[in-house]
């Protein structure tokens, strides 16, 4: 295993911007590539029906091992919006009652929930981020007796904000409420443990930190709601057994399979899981400590600038993912800027966001911070 080898990309550039795409290592790229030359030149002749029936089980796998859960609490589909969606129609929120969330929270973490709840009754609850974190304490407040559903992302994709999912997770289960949580920002970069949190549903998409290709989203099922939940989405795949083709009749498998319910891009899922195994076999509170510290390098590099840090700083609630601003640099001209001199970072809100993963390096870091400092001096020659 050479990080060098393995992400080429890092020789021609400095991409510090996983929680928008993260690179793949060459094993899943390869795995992706090879699969579909195979579909190319020879259709079904390898990939039949049995091997159809049993392509996600390497993918549910590997994923059910990171977070501690079983493989049929794994459910496999194209993105984690398709299952927020799902999700949302299976719960079906009563009227009179409140999803919790965030209104900085990504909007597939609340745009499914807030379509039931139109058609429920249901309110929407968004707890108000002040200067783009939110109050941990305001949020567990405001899980009450009339809340139904709590969504949150386990790390905010606009600031990198982690929140304490067991407290959370305590607040929702005092008053029966049904416990979300979006883990696209967190997984492949931050532990998380179903046997330690009690999660009602967990989604996650393939091409942040866990380092894999588009079209792939994964759901974890927690064992207590599967069996009651009816998904919103169904579909070929939705019958326990696939190839029993019958219109009349369609019976759910008695665990998270029940979510998976369509053709897909296959090759991507295999790809997948070579990526997470991959990250496994570093282990996540390896990449956690590496990334940590390379974003306590930024921090303390731009700690001189003209540059504001809006990204939490205590450890309990950083993650990978550092936000910052200018005062009077906008931060799209920032980023752009930095595109020029092949650094790669992301605008979100008013904010530039960096983002470094397991392929960068403490030189990474220096490069941006030399860049950082040339834009705020010729900003502050273009102002006299």
């Amino acid at each position: 295993m050479s990080i060098d080898t393995d992400f080429p990309a890092t020789a021609k550039l400095t991409y510090l911007n996983a929680a928008n795409v993260a690179l793949m290592p060459r094993a899943a790229s390869d795995y992706v590539e090879a699969w579909q030359r195979d579909i190319a030149e020879n259709g079904s002749l390898n990939f039949d029906e049995v091997a159809e029936d049993l392509v996600f089980d390497k993918v549910r796998g590997a994923f059910a091992k990171l977070i501690g859960a079983g493989p049929h609490d794994i459910a496999v589909a194209s993105s984690a919006s398709e299952f927020v969606s799902s999700i949302a129609w299976a719960v079906m929120p009563p009227a009179g009652t409140r999803i919790v969330t965030t209104d900085i929270v990504f909007p597939s973490t609340s745009y499914p929930w807030a379509r039931v709840a139109r058609h429920t009754g249901a309110e929407m609850h968004y707890v108000a981020a002040r200067d783009g974190v939110v109050d941990e304490e305001g949020l567990i407040a405001a899980i009450d007796e009339r809340t139904s559903v709590v969504s949150i992302s386990h790390v905010e994709y606009s600031t990198g904000q982690r929140f304490n999912l067991k407290r959370i997770s305590d607040a929702a289960a005092r008053v029966g409420a049904f416990f979300m949580v979006d883990a696209s920002q967190s997984l492949g970069a931050v532990p998380l443990d179903v046997r330690e949190v009690a999660i009602d549903a967990l989604v996650t998409t393939s091409y942040k930190w866990l380092c894999g290709p588009f079209g792939v989203g994964l759901a974890y099922i927690s064992p207590k709601r599967q069996q009651a939940m009816d998904p919103g989405i169904t579909g070929w795949r939705s019958h326990s057994e696939i190839y029993d083709l019958q219109a009349e009749r369609c019976v759910y498998h008695n665990d998270a399979r029940r979510f998976e319910f369509s053709t897909m891009a296959y090759g991507c899922a295999g790809a997948l899981a070579e990526s997470i195994e991959y990250l496994h076999a570093i282990g996540i509170h390896n990449i956690m400590n590496r990334n940590l510290a390379l974003a306590d390098q930024l921090i303390r590099g731009i700690s001189g600038l003209d540059i504001y840090v809006v990204s939490p700083l205590s450890r309990e609630a950083r993650s990978s993912i550092v936000s910052c601003k200018f005062p009077h640099i906008e931060s799209k001209t920032v980023v752009q800027r930095l595109v020029e001199k092949q650094i790669f970072v992301s605008p979100r809100r008013d904010y530039f966001r960096i983002s470094p993963h397991l392929y960068n390096t403490p030189r990474d870091i220096d490069r941006l911070v030399e860049e950082l400092a040339a834009i705020g001096k010729v900003n502050k020659r273009a102002s006299k």
